[in-house]
């Protein structure tokens, strides 16, 4: 028995999926209002270097671990980007705090140099507010309705882009306007809560008994009691068996580079993420230059998503999301270079392209997201889909700045803009097939399927 094989017996198309997704795309609604209307703007709360490894089980408090951890600027407030390279137990000394003999003795090897956030970030939420974080959809999921729910939220993001050009018509005042797209999230964040962890995540974190209280939650809900009251420990651990032996340990963002597989993976999908959000951006960020009423640029903009997403969703059913994902993005560079050869004066026809290509990239977006979710094995998959919407933060923060370079070459932005797609399909090709496959759970999944043998060791030992 697999994993997969317990969430049919709970219902795998029931009511707790159908609301599970309705309430993950309603805010999608309105995301694509809100990331339009702010134009990439966003916050950063206070972080610093996260504690070494061998502090995380310690009995030391926040504040201490964040003494001995991280060291101070001029201003007295912790670094951000740096941390001791060895704990600086000293700190806790000439605090009143007593040492151990074993920190003692790494006094005694006192080494006060400085290293970059080997182990990622600890944020500091106490001063602002909690941003926005995307649920994994496909975690509740099964397999062949997998594609159908990833298009779903992507047609919800097509919607909320229509919404913004009729709220925009009807609310001209800016202050209004921001207002108007912003209080919903309110209301997200309040029924954000109900939201079920993934109880493969429970299992891999070593949580199985809330993992079996929400899969028996899942059943009561899908109306199958029974069935869910069959499950217990012994029926989990057997079907999650193999996962369980190949995840212990704790995974951080470079594992996801740690082995042959998973690092030519996140290499590529760098590549499509960044070049997607770039392109998309560009395009979609530059509307008064078509000529035409803004509004109706907007419409059409978000329009074209409709039809793309339907090309896409069939293909990616047929023809695989490899194939989907590689040619989405060639046609969005291809008809965007084009456009930079069209004459100004040609504003239709200019428009069109652009319509053609941002229609494209809706569609490479539609497929990476969906297809993103089904590489990655899920002890890594929040690290890996966090990674991967970085790199489209970054590709939509810089493409902004090549439209400055309009000012100097006309035909650059556009050049930029239609090469990038291209260079990211074909990095796209060397991706692993996911149709119809099940999600991998562990790392030894993902290189089974690329066909590479590892060595599962402790999490203090490097993966060879």
């Amino acid at each position: 028995m697999a994993f997969g094989d317990l969430l049919e017996q709970v219902g795998s198309t029931g009511r707790f999926q159908i609301l599970h997704v309705t309430l993950l795309c309603i805010p999608i609604l309105m995301m694509a209002s809100h990331n339009l209307l702010q134009n990439f703007v966003a916050s950063v709360p206070p972080h610093y270097c996260s504690a070494h490894a061998n502090l995380t089980q310690s009995q030391l408090s926040p504040e201490e671990m964040l003494l001995v951890t991280v060291p101070l600027d001029q201003r007295g407030k912790p670094q951000s980007c740096q941390r001791y390279v060895v704990p600086q137990w000293h700190l806790l000394d000439k605090n009143g705090t007593s040492m151990s003999e074993e920190q003692e003795d790494t006094w005694d090897g006192f080494d006060a140099d400085l290293q970059t956030c080997t182990d990622g970030w600890s944020y500091n939420m106490t001063e602002m507010s909690s941003t926005i974080v995307s649920d994994v959809v496909v975690e509740w999921i099964p397999t062949h309705v997998r594609t159908g729910v990833g298009t779903l939220t992507g047609y919800c993001y097509t919607l909320g882009q229509l919404i913004l050009a009729v709220i925009a018509y009807f609310i001209r005042d800016w202050r209004w306007l921001t207002l108007t797209v912003s209080l919903p999230f309110y209301v997200f964040f309040l029924y954000a809560w109900w939201f079920h962890e993934s109880s493969r995540w429970l299992v891999l974190k070593n949580k199985s008994e809330q993992a079996i209280i929400n899969l028996k939650s899942v059943a009561k809900f899908n109306g199958r009691h029974e069935e869910g009251e069959k499950i217990d420990m012994k029926m989990l651990q057997e079907s999650m068996k193999k996962e369980m032996s190949c995840s212990k340990g704790s995974y951080s963002v470079l594992d996801l580079f740690r082995t042959p597989t998973l690092r030519k993976m996140t290499v590529c999908l760098n590549a499509v993420w960044l070049s997607t959000s770039f392109a998309y951006y560009g395009l979609s960020m530059d509307l008064q230059k078509f000529g035409v009423d803004i509004y109706l640029i907007q419409v059409i903009f978000g329009a074209v998503d409709i039809p793309a997403k339907v090309i896409i969703n069939v293909c990616m059913s047929f023809l695989g999301r490899r194939p989907s994902q590689s040619g989405a993005l060639i046609l969005a560079g291809i008809t965007i270079l084009i456009n930079v050869l069209v004459p100004y004066d040609k504003q239709t026809l200019r428009t069109c392209l652009a319509v053609l290509g941002k229609g494209c990239l809706a569609a490479s977006f539609n497929c990476c997201y969906l297809y993103t979710g089904e590489l990655y094995p899920t002890i890594i998959r929040q690290n890996g889909m966090g990674w991967s919407s970085m790199m489209a933060r970054i590709g939509a923060m810089v493409a902004p700045m090549v439209l400055l370079t309009r000012d100097y070459i006309p035909w650059l932005p556009g050049l930029i803009y239609g090469g990038a797609p291209i260079i990211s399909g074909v990095a796209a090709i060397f991706l692993p097939e996911t149709l119809g496959t099940p999600l991998p759970d562990t790392i030894q999944d993902v290189e089974d399927r690329g066909g590479t043998i590892i060595k599962i060791v402790k999490p203090n030992q490097q993966i060879e």
